[in-house]
């Protein structure tokens, strides 16, 4: 039972007067996103469940790992152990693969036995938008939890006004690893060119929990560079990015796990690059195409430093294309469709090496994925109704051609919105999605452990899921006083999911199965006000997860959570004061006892502060102290046997001082 005021913080949303026109304040839930519909749109009125980071939440957090400016997100959880490149996101109970990953449009398919998924310094990103619930209606597979974009910054993020050039540099230092960091960013436009080069690093030793117990593996060595080009003639816009991380660091081989074996000196390099095209003319409002073309390398180099001393390489090559067109018309004059059309098509390859020869724990295999997809928002009135489908098709084969597979997948949605009144819009939605089983679950082979050995599966069956999900969205304005604004989102679902892809280990083999149906429901919650002085913002989602073969909880679903956030802006000064306290439910529903063990519940305070004054408008102060009173805590995703020999980072001070020209 989630034992925080839920019900009060909902029965305070929906009680507010109708409200007058005036010019309100901004919200995180007013900021435009594409991610939830694949067209612009305000993410506070998108009936579908979507939460966008902005780059102010960004600069607040100071975060290391881009999973780390997730924590305020209803329904999301950072899995993993507290290594910055190994935490993971979880959307709705569901993690790895069942969550799709994009960086400026770009997929991040990699995935290699607990090494982490996201590689990038959050300094240079403009935005987050986070998709909560199935969305394989427009991103194919993988997207049984969701959708995380990354979008990194524009040059017109950086040149102020209408100089030619425009720029910053940051430094900052935080007490936990005693780390360091520095970013630099340029731009400059030239007539219809522009373009940014930014290059950014930390380094950090290892971190401490709340009980001063060193968490060993924790150092990083940073570096990441990012490169636009921009070319804006008239309507159209051509972009070529290119991005490049790269760690230098200690970490173990399972690196998001708890352990402090297996320990290798490892390289983690992502080079990125991509070629974008979009067409926009008000004057042609059937014709809005956009083309992305990219190519995406992941590669893991580890030298382990303990028996048996060898040296592996991962890698994974993802190329891919995805087009797309936006058409507005109307057809019989009272209705107004947005349709939009498109197709995506990937290729990845992966290779695993040991000591230069082909290591069967991550085999040299390739998929081949091609989607055609179709949705269609019409608006009627007060009412929308959004009906759209998906096909995929998928190739899957070991490098060498053999065991190949091929399956294909519809996935339906459809959601039907009404605007009752100017300040509540009620919806319901149906969505399908599923998973292709992973290169790695169909091939893997040798040696898990001694004595243990992986049996590869090529039978699998993709995961499918169904969910079924219900809202109301809320805006209000004028609410305490003129030029305030509150947003909201109140969002009930039941996601059931079908032939799900489980790993079993035995006495002496571990393979991968299809093991039937699991449900996952829950509520999730977003209020936010905001005036010019003060804001305050309040996320919460409560979650239950059940396996409907044997009527047991699932392990994977993370514990009921309320997050408070708010703050002060002393305007005149510059000064924005802010508090923000997570309350985390303790996780007791478990499939058993003697594997899993209970999580406590936990209180976690952060501070932080930004100063901007008004003599030096190019300089700014971000100041931040995380879990303020030192809490010893663990996430209810470290709930195995035996107790992990640390908890989560303790008491952490950051600094970063940035000044912009």
């Amino acid at each position: 039972m989630f034992r925080f005021p839920l019900a009060l913080m909902l029965t305070t949303a929906l009680v507010a007067p109708a409200l007058a026109q005036t010019t309100p304040a901004a919200t995180p839930l007013d900021t435009v996103t594409s991610t939830a519909t694949r067209t612009p749109q305000v993410a506070g009125d998108a009936a579908v469940s979507v939460s966008v980071i902005t780059r102010e939440q960004i600069l607040e957090r100071q975060a290391r790992s881009p999973v780390e400016l997730l924590g305020d997100v209803p329904g999301v959880e950072i899995s993993g152990a507290p290594r910055t490149t190994a935490v993971q996101p979880s959307i709705r109970g569901l993690g790895d693969e069942r969550i799709v990953l994009r960086v400026d449009g770009v997929r991040n398919n990699f995935n290699a036995g607990h090494r982490g998924r996201t590689f990038l310094d959050p300094e240079l990103l403009r935005q987050v938008d986070v998709l909560r619930g199935p969305s394989s209606s427009l991103y194919g597979s993988g997207a049984l939890g969701g959708v995380i974009s990354f979008r990194t910054l524009e040059p017109e993020d950086v040149i102020r006004g209408s100089n030619p050039v425009g720029g910053f540099f940051s430094g900052g230092w935080q007490s936990q690893g005693s780390g360091t960091r520095g970013l630099g960013v340029m731009a400059a436009r030239v007539g219809d060119f522009s373009s940014l080069v930014a290059s950014s690093g930390f380094r950090n030793g290892q971190f401490r929990d709340g009980e001063d117990r060193i968490i060993r593996f924790s150092g990083d060595n940073v570096l990441n560079l990012l490169g636009k080009l921009n070319w804006n003639p008239g309507f159209h816009r051509f972009q070529l990015n290119a991005s490049r991380f790269e760690d230098h660091h200690q970490i173990p081989i399972a690196a998001n796990t708890a352990t402090t074996t297996g320990i290798a000196e490892r390289t983690t390099l992502q080079e990125s690059v991509s070629l974008r095209y979009g067409y926009a003319n008000p004057a042609m409002p059937l014709l809005e195409p956009s083309l992305t073309l990219y190519n995406n390398h992941v590669e893991l180099n580890e030298a382990r430093i303990a028996a048996p001393f060898a040296q592996d390489r991962t890698r994974l090559n993802t190329t891919g294309l995805e087009a797309q067109n936006t058409a507005r018309f109307s057809l019989f004059g009272a209705e107004r469709h947005t349709l939009v059309a498109g197709i995506e098509a990937y290729r990845d390859e992966q290779r695993g090496f040991q000591n230069g020869v082909p290591r069967a724990q991550f085999p040299s295999a390739n998929q081949d994925v091609l989607g055609l997809f179709l949705q269609d928002e019409i608006r009627l009135g007060a009412w929308t109704l959004t009906p759209g489908l998906r096909f995929d098709r998928f190739q899957q084969e070991r490098g060498t051609g053999a065991n190949a597979q091929e399956s294909s997948r519809v996935s339906p949605r459809v959601t039907l919105a009404w605007q009752a009144t100017e300040w509540l819009q009620p919806y319901l939605s149906y969505a399908e999605a599923f998973r292709a089983p992973s290169l790695t679950e169909l091939y893997v082979g040798g040696q898990h452990f001694p004595g243990n050995f992986f049996v590869p599966n090529p039978n699998l069956r993709p995961e499918t899921a169904k969910n079924l999900e219900a809202g109301l969205d809320l805006r209000f304005r004028d609410v305490l006083n003129e030029n305030d604004r509150v947003r909201g989102r109140i969002a009930i679902f039941r996601n059931n999911i079908s032939d799900f892809i489980e790993q079993t280990v035995r006495a002496t083999t571990t393979t991968s199965a299809n093991i039937g149906e699991a449900r996952i429901e829950g509520i999730e919650a977003e209020l936010q006000y905001d005036t010019p002085r003060w804001y305050a913002r309040l996320g919460a989602a409560a979650l239950r997860g059940t396996n409907l073969e044997t009527d047991r909880p699932l392990a994977s679903v993370p514990a009921h959570r309320l997050t408070l956030n708010g703050g002060y802006r002393f305007t005149e000064q510059g000064v924005v004061l802010g508090s923000r306290l997570v309350l985390t439910d303790a996780q007791d529903r478990l499939p058993d006892t003697t594997s899993y063990r209970v999580t406590a519940a936990s209180a976690v305070w952060d501070l932080y502060a930004s100063w901007q004054p008004d003599f030096a408008p190019g300089i700014r102060l971000d100041v931040g102290v995380n879990n303020v009173l030192d809490a010893t805590y663990r996430r209810s995703n470290w709930n195995s046997v035996p107790t992990p020999a640390f908890a989560e980072v303790g008491r952490n001070v950051r600094v970063a001082l940035r000044a912009s020209f």
